[in-house]
């Protein structure tokens, strides 16, 4: 299991953004539009939208939700994070 120190909310943010920026290459590396993705997710297409541009923060669930269409374990993207 995964345990996560306590951090503050910049960090949180920081990790949050690099989440966001790995689905979103991933989602562009599988050549799947913006439209399809959220189509497929149930979630609006503005919100991938804001999401994606760092103007709209995702909930765990979300990033989970989007990590799972993607075929992505999200552990091993937040794994690969603390690593850095």
């Amino acid at each position: 299991m995964l345990y996560i120190e306590t951090m503050n909310k910049r960090e949180a943010q920081e990790i949050s953004n690099k989440i966001v920026a790995i689905l979103r290459e991933e989602r562009i590396k599988r050549g799947i539009s913006q439209y399809k993705l959220a189509k497929d997710t149930g979630m609006s297409k503005s919100s991938i939208l804001y999401i994606e541009n760092l103007a709209q923060h995702p909930s765990l669930y979300t990033a989970l939700l989007i990590a799972d269409y993607l075929d992505v374990d999200i552990s091993e993207i937040i794994r690969s994070i603390n690593q850095n």
